[in-house]
């Protein structure tokens, strides 16, 4: 039996290769058929490593976890290991990544709550460092959660809990007991950490305790006591990193709402800073994100009323165009990614002449490619911080770029197997809507413009239009998401579940957003409901109320189709074969399924298409997949 920190050691390596096997570089394939044989080994592969991995946290972690008697030396050390590891470690580009965040957080809760108990200041001090990053990764990876925003706040209010404890210490009677250099710096170094947990809010009083916090840690700096009582502390960087924090405050384009008094304060700063960095750049130059800071100040100042449009657009567009298009660490990240959001934000959407339309064009196709080469899990880790933003305030450009056109490419660039998932879920649809329209056409009856059956087969080809395309938008949703998808080495928590559960939901408010897709919708948002309305999610949807019911049940079905039978890019799945899973719709018609579906799956010539997409069909999709993926691998 291996020891707790040998089976410790081999979770950590087996999600480390995991997220390999889940995002293999397209080059390690030698054709499109090594790419579906290898991408079929890839996930067997991953399912066999995530069984290791559940009997590991269902026999040792968990158990340890819940045990109510004080862990000792040995396990608490290696427990903290374990989270840390977990929470961050580098790739093989040198991007620092999480293998499993949520896991990592279990054991820093166990070990936080003992350390508190313990009543041994340094302890909890050294162990609320380590839990203070970990809640703040989680409130990035669920604050794009809209219709959940509790579970960010979750972690938001532990962060900003947690900082409390740092800003209490930070009293000179208090900090002058601790006689530990290394306790100092981390209640330094936490206390304007703390800044970081209101991002994303709107709220007026926290974006002034946001400030008041930053303010605090000013006056500390330029106070002597506290240069005196911590040797050896980076001040310098101190200092960076704490203008720094004023300049994020206005990303992307003070979207969370500061008021004029507070932008001319950020103002200010951004003045200080560009002194600072000018003046000595040295102890800077290396700072991740450094050479970002000329374009956070131009924002600033734009804000405040420093910089005209103009001047600040012109800004924007000179430093866009010298970027360096193939930098995909995070250096290259705020400029391929957070610039052009930028620039997105200040155009005037309703007075939008040639150029900017031509330079939209290049951004969207930009970013499109830009997310295509991307190598490593680093740099999409900070893709997926904005891609939601992204989508958010997505401009149509109905002749060149649609949100579904945009969407579709981030999927195929970001997760194929998603992507291939939604295109096979189309042609299935669309496959099963064709056949019904020629043998019980009458089920369509209620669709928009068809009130009977000569109504149904007038309007044949646009009900076949709508249906392939709802069901190529179903998943949506999942866009906001990806990153809990990519979850393949253990059973999901629950609240990773209600993530999953949010995408129809999410998708749903997405599609509507757009005059191109809000049709759509609610197929996007009923598609994981039972035909009787029973079961499925979200609760408060009623199918049978939406003139789509009769489309929104064709994709409920398809959906199911595909993904019971996809034996390529699902780990958990062993791949049910066609009359496996039509033996199963048949037993739910009625209740699941649509009662239609019994006779329909009967009939010798819809079983012989659906065995065709689901085999030839499904293989020609991840050829074509890998030729795109190819192609533009190629032009790098």
């Amino acid at each position: 039996m291996p020891s707790i920190k040998e089976q410790f050691d081999e979770y950590t390596d087996r999600m480390a290769e995991i997220r390999r096997l889940s995002s293999p570089d397209i080059n390690v394939f030698d054709d499109e058929d090594d790419y579906s044989k290898k991408l079929r080994y890839n996930f067997q592969r991953i399912g066999r490593l995530a069984a290791l991995n559940r009997d590991m946290l269902d026999k040792t972690l968990y158990p340890l976890l819940e045990k109510s008697k004080e862990l000792d030396e040995q396990t608490t050390k290696q427990l903290g290991e374990l989270a840390e590891n977990l929470a961050s470690i580098a790739n093989q580009d040198n991007d620092f990544v999480n293998l499993d965040l949520p896991v990592s957080a279990l054991i820093s809760d166990r070990l936080s709550s003992d350390a508190l108990k313990k009543k041994d200041l340094y302890t909890q001090i050294k162990q609320l460092d380590d839990e203070i990053n970990v809640d703040y990764a989680l409130m990035n990876v669920t604050e794009r959660i809209n219709v959940s925003p509790e579970i960010s706040r979750t972690y938001q209010k532990k962060g900003l809990l947690i900082g409390d404890f740092f800003f209490k210490l930070l009293d000179k009677k208090k900090f002058a007991e601790i006689d530990d250099d290394l306790c100092r710096k981390i209640i330094l170094t936490n206390a304007r950490f703390t800044s970081v947990f209101f991002e994303g809010n709107t709220d007026s009083k926290l974006n002034k305790k946001n400030l008041d916090i930053l303010n605090l840690m000013m006056e500390i700096y330029n106070d002597d006591f506290y240069h005196q009582a911590v040797s050896g502390y980076n001040w310098d960087y101190f200092l960076y990193r704490t203008y720094e924090y004023y300049l994020q405050c206005t990303d992307i384009c003070n979207s969370r709402g500061f008021s004029r008094k507070q932008l001319d304060l950020i103002g200010d700063k951004a003045e200080e800073m560009e002194r600072l960095i000018r003046d000595n750049p040295k102890p800077y130059v290396d700072v991740v994100g450094f050479s970002f800071i000329p374009v956070a100040i131009a924002r600033c100042r734009y804000l405040c009323g420093r910089l005209s449009k103009d001047e600040y657009e012109d800004y924007l567009v000179n430093a866009y165009e010298s970027r360096d298009k193939l930098c995909f660490r995070t250096e290259g990240g705020y400029f391929n990614i957070l610039l052009p959001l930028e620039y997105l934000c200040i155009i005037d959407r309703d007075n939008m002449n040639a150029q900017v339309v031509s330079r939209l064009e290049g951004i969207y196709g930009d970013i499109i490619d830009y997310i295509f080469k991307m190598p490593g899990d680093g740099s999409k880790c900070f893709l997926m911080e904005y891609l939601a933003e992204y989508i958010n305030r997505f401009i149509e450009i109905p002749s060149v770029y649609t949100i579904k056109d945009f969407v579709i490419q981030c999927m195929a660039a970001i997760h194929p197997p998603t992507y291939i998932h939604s295109v096979m879920v189309g042609q299935i649809s669309e496959c099963i809507c064709r056949h019904l329209l020629s043998k019980m056409p009458g089920v369509f009856i209620g669709f928009p413009g068809c009130s009977n059956v000569d109504d149904v087969k007038a309007n044949k080809a646009a009900i076949l239009d709508y249906t392939y395309n709802a069901a190529l938008c179903h998943d949506f949703g999942k866009i906001y998401i990806m990153d809990t998808i990519f979850v393949y080495g253990r059973k999901l928590m629950d609240f990773e579940f209600d993530i999953i559960k949010s995408h129809p939901q999410m998708g749903y408010d997405l599609l509507s957003k757009f005059e191109s897709t809000k049709k759509y919708a609610p197929v996007a948002k009923g598609h994981h409901k039972w035909y009787d309305d029973s079961f499925g999610y979200p609760s408060d949807f009623t199918t049978s109320d939406s003139p789509y019911k009769v489309i929104i049940d064709i994709v409920q079905c398809a959906d199911c189709m595909d993904a019971a039978t996809d034996t390529i890019g699902r780990s958990y799945s062993q791949g049910k074969n066609l009359e496996v899973i039509l033996k199963e719709i048949k037993r739910d018609c009625g209740k699941r399924y649509a009662p239609f579906f019994g006779k329909l799956f009967d009939m010798y010539e819809v079983r012989w298409d659906l065995e065709y997409l689901l085999s030839e069909q499904r293989g020609k999709n991840y050829r074509k997949t890998f030729s795109l993926l190819k192609s533009v691998m190629r032009k790098a």
